[in-house]
């Protein structure tokens, strides 16, 4: 049985692009990536057994997930996967149990309530994340900084990672993951006298110790060091260090933007996360080298993202004046050439069609890339029908690398009352470096307010194949599959609302009222992980809903 509210929620991240030139307004039709629910499957076939002059019809035994019986062989190492899908796969990973203890954990570990500083736990731990085709972890140390560094917190974080760094390098290759760091900002801020004592520890400990510097994570020829900068709606900091290949992690994309090319440590819609590329930016008092035809012009929008915060942002508009008749036309850039994998811009406005397929411009209002030479529509995108908020628009673009296009909003609307127009604050392509997919996550208007409207829980497992399906998609360098071991309040605040993977206890097993979730998750990231480095368009699972 398929999932149709969990496809209807993947159609809105997916990218509206015409299936070729010659059809620009075909929209892609969508697609399923269930195969089923082994609950659903299960039933059915006992159904079917009391029908009379049926041939009975015997359901197969339902996987165990309890315990680790049912896992099967290891996933397909990164080596093994097509060239395409050799995406480094990393995992959010705590070594705070000895900082913080255990309180008010969402579920029991089967290894119990641990110590980071456990031989067995790191070498268990390890054996688990490589069976699931992950290649490294995320060391966290985003909370040093602060009372943190002073109160001795920090000190035993950096032990528990210390301690992963020893048991890893007596491991053979084939058994361990490697390691990246998530470091902190010190108050907001980057290069104080206390962030930069933290950057000297990663680099004596471990960057200048030859067999712990094989452990670290390689990005872009230097040692990846990743620096946690929240839901943000500014630019990154300028701080570098020629030691390293250094890249920001915010989070909440979709709330708040994160601009300058900030990574994701958790979202709720999978980008595609990198490098910056502006085209043909326009500047705060004019539309530059863009041809505009009707309305459209520059304008201060005060958006709020999320989180009660007022951004003045600059923004090319075609709404009208207060009490005049909304006008037609047309904002189109120069060409320019796709060089990235991605095309991303923020969008404002509205569209009364949106969620109909174009099959006329007539009336609608839409963004399009264009063919620079023909004309033909590649992609097109509607307004996120607010007049308040920016929201993320991305397009897939890498069959397009190569091309010759344009970018341009098309305004058919006339609707009055402030319903006729739209508005976008930039373009630019990305370097689809990094993606992320969670388990479960919370809701829009504030990570921690887990009971809000759209918060979205663990499905069993239907959200974080929604998630990861946009990886089989962009192809990222880096898939960040969030997490392992968090476990805790407030991020983590009940089994269905957790998205921690590592195994739990199980003693009551009931969908969403269950109380742990054994190893079930384990194998559905093993899974996932073995489909995509196989090269699969789409990921295809069955989902067992006895499971949270």
């Amino acid at each position: 049985m398929h999932d149709k509210g969990v496809n209807q929620r993947m159609s809105k991240a997916t990218d509206h692009s015409s299936p070729d030139d010659q059809n620009p307004r075909a929209t892609p039709a969508r697609r399923t990536f269930l195969l089923g629910s082994a609950a659903t499957a299960a039933a059915g076939a006992a159904a079917l057994s009391g029908l009379g002059g049926a041939e009975a019809a015997t359901a197969a035994p339902l996987p165990d997930y309890s315990t680790p019986a049912a896992l099967g062989g290891a996933a397909r190492p990164r080596s093994q996967g097509t060239p395409q899908r050799r995406t480094q796969i990393g995992i959010g990973y705590e070594t705070w149990f000895d900082a913080i203890g255990w309180p008010r954990t969402e579920a029991q570990p089967v290894l119990g309530h641990y110590s980071s500083l456990d031989e067995h736990v790191i070498r268990q731990h390890a054996l688990w994340i490589t069976y699931a085709g992950i290649d490294h972890i995320i060391a966290d140390w985003s909370n040093n900084l602060g009372g943190n560094w002073t109160s001795g917190t920090a000190a035993k974080i950096i032990a528990g990672t210390d301690k992963v760094f020893e048991v890893y390098a007596k491991m053979p290759e084939r058994a361990r993951p490697q390691i990246t760091l998530l470091l902190g900002l010190d108050n907001g801020q980057a290069g104080t006298t206390n962030f930069l004592a933290q950057v000297d520890q990663v680099k004596t400990k471990y960057l200048q110790n030859d067999t712990y510097r094989n452990l670290l994570v390689q990005h872009d020829g230097k040692p990846l060091l990743t620096i946690y900068t929240g839901a943000r709606t500014t630019d990154p900091p300028t701080w570098t260090d020629p030691a390293f290949t250094v890249r920001w992690m915010g989070a909440f994309r979709e709330i708040v933007l994160n601009p300058g090319g900030q990574w994701s440590w958790v979202d709720r819609v999978a980008y595609a996360n990198g490098v910056e590329t502006p085209e043909s930016a326009f500047d705060t008092t004019g539309l530059g080298t863009w041809t505009a035809t009707g309305p459209w012009a520059i304008t201060k929008l005060n958006a709020q993202p999320a989180f009660n915060v007022t951004v003045e942002t600059t923004i090319a508009s075609s709404q009208a004046p207060a009490g005049a008749n909304q006008a037609t036309g047309t904002l189109t850039s120069p060409p320019f050439t796709i060089t990235e994998g991605a095309l991303s811009f923020n969008a404002v406005g509205f569209d009364m069609s949106a969620g109909s397929d174009l099959t006329s411009l007539d009336g609608r209002n839409v963004y399009v890339l264009k063919d620079a030479t023909t004309g033909a529509i590649l992609r097109w995108a509607s307004p996120p029908g607010d007049s308040t908020r920016l929201y993320v628009r991305q397009w897939n673009v890498a069959d397009l690398i190569g091309r010759r296009v344009v970018f341009q909003a098309v305004n058919n609307s006339t609707l009055g009352s402030g319903l006729g127009w739209m508005g976008f604050d930039r373009v630019f392509q990305q370097r689809p470096e990094q993606m992320t997919a969670v388990v479960a996550n919370a809701g829009n208007e504030g990570p921690g307010s887990f009971a809000n409207w759209d918060a979205h829980n663990r499905n069993s497992g239907a959200y974080l194949v929604e998630m990861i399906s946009n990886a089989f998609i962009y192809e990222p360098e880096f898939l960040t599959i969030q997490q392992w071991n968090e476990f805790g309040r407030p991020d983590q605040w009940s089994v269905e609302g957790s998205n921690d993977i590592e195994p739990t206890k199980i003693t009551t097993l009931a969908g969403a009222n269950s109380d742990g979730w054994g190893y079930y998750y384990l194998k559905l990231v093993r899974d996932l992980v073995d489909q995509y480095r196989s090269g699969k368009a789409f990921p295809a699972v069955t989902l067992d809903t006895r499971y949270p």
